[in-house]
């Protein structure tokens, strides 16, 4: 079963983010808080990581066989993309969705993530 993906442009993903912050370790409308964020809540591709079940990016440094071995999924895995592959197996029978984002990053977030962020 392949996973559900979605893809965005980075500056459609950045316009996004920017309209929530991250309060109590939840997604929040910035409109919603009936405050100016705080500068550690705002929310930018560093902080969306904490909401992402894995990603693979040139930006942040992740390795999908360390991934992998979390999830334990114990095979060999002839490549880095191989190893992906099986991360999205993993994570397709559980209601998450591939998010990419632009050329070079892919995160699986849970589908209420994503409808969370109205993409």
């Amino acid at each position: 079963m392949p996973i559900e993906t979605l893809r965005v442009i980075d500056d459609t993903f950045d316009a996004v983010l920017q309209r929530f912050a991250v309060v109590d370790e939840m997604l929040v409308l910035k409109t919603d808080l009936g405050r100016d964020p705080e500068r550690k809540e705002l929310l930018d591709r560093y902080g969306f990581t904490a909401f992402a079940e894995a990603l693979r990016s040139d930006e942040f440094d992740e390795d999908p066989y360390l991934t992998a071995a979390e999830l334990e999924l114990e095979r060999e895995f002839e490549s880095e993309d191989d190893a992906w592959d099986a991360i999205l197996e993993f994570y397709a029978s559980r209601d998450c969705v591939l998010l990419i984002v632009g050329e070079f990053e892919e995160f699986v977030v849970g589908r209420e993530i994503v409808a969370t962020l109205g993409l």
